[in-house]
């Protein structure tokens, strides 16, 4: 045996795991900095001076994916119902309360009970807001509105009594989730993450207040009848500078979001 020529070989494989147990050891202490500063990477909105809300919707475990839907054809429905009727070409259904029942304020419990027996899948609608003269329901799926959507929406007339007599509904059916091989389902990330989106891409500045954060279903695509829906945060924000609020649209599922201003 050539001693010499062994030797030689020995110090080369010594050098070479050397190496790669340096290369390896690097690594390892580059990705704890890394997993360190994801953590520790929160904006101070104190010290930004940015008003955000002090409790957020909790969104651990929550999974969303894309889903489709169709607008609500309510010729068949209103025929039979005595009290509905539908107008739009079938798009809206246009109802009859009578006896007027209590639409006030304090009064949203029996109204919501008059909806679960007496509208269109009226259990799968919350309250969305209030005002002297109507109060308006969005439909949800799966527990979460659809936001800002004209065509998923109930709307009940008040009148001077705070009572109310008619409602006008439209609503999205056929809804389930999109057709496609990536369309699995995604973890939402947290509200508090996507305010930060909002600062990083400089729409949040000194002396804004996050006014309200709530999570929902965007529309991403509108055709004709056919919509196509994403999770969103939809974040209002009362800028220094503006009278009023201005409202966000920010992706729930992306770690770098798409931001859609309204």
């Amino acid at each position: 045996m050539n001693w010499k020529y062994a030797k030689t070989l020995f110090i080369f494989v010594f050098i070479i795991i050397n190496i790669s147990l340096a290369i390896m050891y690097v690594n390892k202490i580059n990705k704890s900095h890394i997993n360190d500063v994801e953590d520790t990477n929160e904006v101070d909105f104190k010290q930004e001076e940015i008003t955000i809300p002090k409790e957020l919707p909790d969104v651990r475990g929550i999974k969303t994916q894309l889903i489709t839907g169709r607008s609500k054809d309510f010729k068949d429905y209103a025929k039979s119902k005595s009290d509905v009727k539908s107008e739009d070409d079938g798009n809206l259904a246009v109802g009859t309360i009578n006896p007027p029942i209590s639409a006030s304020s304090d009064q949203v419990t029996s109204l919501k009970g008059y909806m679960k027996n007496n509208v269109y899948k009226g259990e799968y609608y919350q309250l969305y807001n209030t005002s002297d003269h109507e109060a308006v329901f969005e439909q949800t799926y799966h527990g979460l509105p659809i936001m800002n959507n004209e065509k998923a929406r109930l709307k009940f007339k008040i009148n001077n009594n705070e009572e109310t007599s008619s409602y006008r509904q439209r609503a999205i059916a056929e809804i389930g989730p999109s057709k496609g091989e990536n369309n699995q389902e995604k973890q939402v990330v947290s509200a508090r993450k996507a305010i930060e989106a909002l600062y990083y891409n400089r729409y949040l500045k000194r002396n804004d207040a996050v006014t309200s954060v709530r999570l929902g279903y965007y529309s991403v695509v509108k055709e004709t009848n056919v919509q196509v829906f994403q999770a969103n945060w939809e974040i209002k924000v009362n800028h220094a500078d503006q009278k009023g609020d201005k409202t966000y649209y920010v992706e729930a599922t992306s770690k770098n979001p798409k931001i859609i201003v309204r």
